[in-house]
């Protein structure tokens, strides 16, 4: 998977719905707009059914794919610097239920789909070009956190590694060995490592230590809990190995990554 500290910065493209067998994972506020048809968004170990023109807003730091979609669909995207996004004082509420994990979903109007092919142009193209893109994207932010709701993730399928990451996701504050996930499929140890790798694309271990990680940078920009008291609410259990981790996924230690979000 993508390492965590990378953004992909303010960047928006329209396509056919690009193949995506593996989730991935940096460190933006994206949006995400099927064109066409309807697709499936998996995205935290949930799976959320997007019908045409429905867009979707969530924080990229946690692992997500197009898992499945309707033929011929195209799909456009917007991401925007998690610290932008912050800046830019949006709706507490809705800033919250980013930072929680939670995916938002709004109606898009056929405007928007101009907007972002316009945005597509003009990033990179000048500064000026580019700082007038941000602000647009900064208002159609403003207006989607108005309008936007919590999704529920629809039912978990069957797949085995979806039901598992979804186990990870929901007990990673919790002691979590491989036996654990692997009874909640009612699979051998060993086959259940074998079938969530060929899955997500990682160990039962990497993907555990990847949704604490997300949780300690979900703290220390949303709290201001001690880096002893986030180790242990994220489910580390001691800071050095909170600090370890943190520093190999996000290129810094936990109270610079705080700093440079505030």
């Amino acid at each position: 998977m993508t390492p965590l500290h990378e953004v992909f910065g303010l960047a928006c493209g329209l396509s056919a719905v690009p193949a995506m067998s593996r989730a991935h994972r940096h460190d933006d506020v994206e949006l995400i707009l099927p064109l066409g048809g309807s697709a499936v968004l998996e995205h935290a170990a949930g799976r959320h059914e997007l019908g045409d023109h429905e867009c979707a807003v969530f924080w990229a730091g946690l692992p997500h794919r197009v898992a499945d979609h309707d033929d011929g669909v195209a799909v456009a995207w917007l991401t925007v610097p998690l610290t932008d996004a912050l800046a830019w004082s949006l709706p507490a509420s809705f800033t919250s239920d980013l930072l929680r994990g939670r995916l938002s979903t709004f109606e898009a109007p056929e405007l928007l789909e101009p907007s972002m092919t316009r945005w597509q142009a003009d990033i990179g193209a000048s500064s000026v070009r580019t700082r007038a893109a941000a602000l647009e994207v900064q208002a159609a932010l403003l207006r989607a956190a108005a309008t936007a709701h919590p999704s529920a993730p629809a039912g978990a399928d069957d797949a085995p590694a979806t039901v598992m990451a979804s186990y990870v996701a929901t007990h990673f504050r919790d002691t979590v060995r491989v036996h654990d996930v692997a009874a909640a499929v009612h699979l051998h140890p060993s086959t259940a490592a074998a079938v969530f790798r060929r899955g997500t694309g990682v160990s039962i271990g990497e993907y555990l230590a990847q949704c604490r990680v997300a949780e300690a940078q979900r703290l220390l920009i949303s709290t201001d809990a001690t880096t002893s008291e986030i180790a242990v609410r994220a489910g580390f259990g001691s800071t050095s190995r909170l600090y370890e981790r943190f520093v190999r996924d996000c290129g810094m230690p936990p109270a610079a990554y705080r700093a440079s979000m505030r």
